[in-house]
C-alpha cells in the first residue's frame, strides 16, 4: 500500500481538482475502505455544473470498496477484504432528532464534514475513512457497481416505507429516472398497480420494460383524466413525485384519493419554489402531502438485505461505467436524459 491516495474535489463550476493526501489511520471506532465503486448523483451533477455551488467540496457519497482496516474497537461481522458499503451519511446520535429515530435529518449531520481539510462525504477516492456505523457488510458474489447503489436504494425504501403501500392500492409515480423506477419496482413488490408518467420516450419504455401497468406521457394525454379513467374516478392512492418540478407536486395533490398520500420524493428546484393548494383538500378528502430526505439506518440495512439476498436487480440502472481518470466525461454522461446511474470506478 502507498502512502498516498487520490481524491476529487469540486472546486467550482465544472471544475475538478485531483488531490494527493495521505491514507489516514483509522481511529478506535474507525473503519478505512479501499473504493472500488461510486454513483454520480444527481447531488454531484448540480455541483459539478454550479447549480449548487458549494466549493470546495470531496463529493460522491454512493460508495462501495473493500474494507482494509479496522479499528480496535469496531464490532462488525465484516472481515478484512470483504465488499462492503459505506453509509456516508454522518449521524451524531445524541440530538434530538437522532433520540426521536429521526437520524436521516440528525441535527448535526454535516457538521463532521468540516473536520476535515475539504468538507463533504469524499467517496470519490481511492480510500475512504468512515466511523463505525457507517460500514455495512456486502456480499463477495455482488459487483461494486450494483453495491454502490445501495444508498439511493436505501433513500427508496424510506420514501416507499412512509408511503404505506397496502397491496391493490394504485399507485402513479411522476417522473421515470432512476429514482422513479427503483419506487417502481419496491412498489410492484408491495402488490400494488403501478402508473407512471413520463414524457421521454426512451425512459417511457424502461418502465414498461421494468413492470409499469400503465404509462402516460403527459404532453400527449390528459394526465388527470387519464388517472381518473385507470381509477374509476377514484384518483390514485399514493402519488410518488420523483421529479424535481413544484408545479407536479399542485397537481399531484389534486390527483390523489381520498385518503391518499402524496409523497415528494425529489428536492424542488430552484430552491425556494412555493406551491399552491386548495386547503380544502386535506380537509374534505384526508390526502396526506409529505416527503422524505435521505434514509436511516434501517433503511440502509433494508437496502443491504434486498442486494445481496437478490430480491432486486441493479443490474439496469447501471447505464455507463467510468474510470475514476474519466470522473469528469462521466459527469457529463450522467447529465444526460437516457442515463440512469452512472458509476465510477477506482
Amino acid at each position: 500500500m502507498t502512502n498516498t491516495y487520490r481524491r476529487a474535489v469540486f472546486v467550482g463550476p465544472r471544475q475538478i481538482r485531483i488531490d494527493e493526501v495521505p491514507i489516514p489511520e483509522p481511529g478506535p471506532r474507525q473503519a478505512l475502505i479501499r473504493v472500488r465503486a461510486c454513483g454520480l448523483c444527481t447531488w454531484e451533477q448540480r455541483m459539478y455544473i454550479g447549480e449548487e455551488p458549494y466549493y470546495p467540496l470531496a463529493g460522491g457519497h454512493e460508495v462501495a470498496g473493500e474494507l482494509v482496516k479496522l479499528g480496535d474497537k469496531v464490532f462488525t461481522d465484516a472481515k478484512i477484504g470483504d465488499r462492503v458499503v459505506a453509509s456516508l451519511l454522518t449521524r451524531c446520535g445524541y440530538c434530538e432528532s437522532c433520540r426521536k429515530g429521526l437520524d436521516n435529518i440528525c441535527d448535526n449531520a454535516r457538521a463532521p464534514f468540516f473536520d476535515t481539510d475539504v468538507p463533504g462525504p469524499a467517496g470519490l477516492a481511492e480510500y475512504v475513512l468512515m466511523d463505525d456505523y457507517q460500514l455495512y457488510k456486502g456480499a463477495n458474489d455482488i459487483p461494486f457497481e450494483e453495491l454502490c447503489l445501495t444508498e439511493p436504494l436505501a433513500c427508496v425504501v424510506r420514501s416507499v416505507r412512509k408511503a404505506r403501500l397496502e397491496r391493490g392500492e394504485n399507485v402513479l409515480i411522476i417522473g421515470a429516472g432512476i429514482m422513479g423506477m427503483l419506487h417502481l419496482v419496491l412498489a410492484k413488490q408491495a402488490g400494488t398497480r403501478v402508473m407512471v408518467s413520463e414524457p421521454n420516450a426512451p425512459r417511457a419504455e424502461f418502465a414498461r420494460q421494468m413492470g409499469a401497468d400503465i404509462v402516460i406521457n403527459p404532453f400527449e394525454q390528459d394526465l388527470a383524466e387519464s388517472v381518473k379513467q385507470a381509477t374509476n374516478g377514484r384518483g390514485a392512492d399514493v402519488i410518488f413525485c420523483a421529479t424535481a418540478a413544484g408545479p407536479l407536486v399542485e397537481l399531484a395533490v389534486n390527483l390523489a384519493a381520498k385518503g391518499g398520500r402524496v409523497m415528494v420524493y425529489s428536492s424542488i428546484h430552484p430552491r425556494g419554489t412555493k406551491i399552491s393548494v386548495d386547503p380544502n383538500i386535506f380537509h374534505n378528502k384526508e390526502v396526506t402531502l409529505t416527503g422524505t430526505v435521505s434514509q436511516d439506518r434501517q433503511d440502509v440495512w433494508e437496502a443491504v438485505r434486498l442486494i445481496t439476498q437478490r430480491k432486486i436487480d441493479l443490474k439496469p440502472f447501471v447505464s455507463r461505467v467510468f474510470p475514476f481518470e474519466k470522473l469528469e466525461e462521466g459527469l457529463q454522461e450522467a447529465l444526460k436524459l437516457d442515463t440512469y446511474r452512472v458509476v465510477v470506478t477506482m
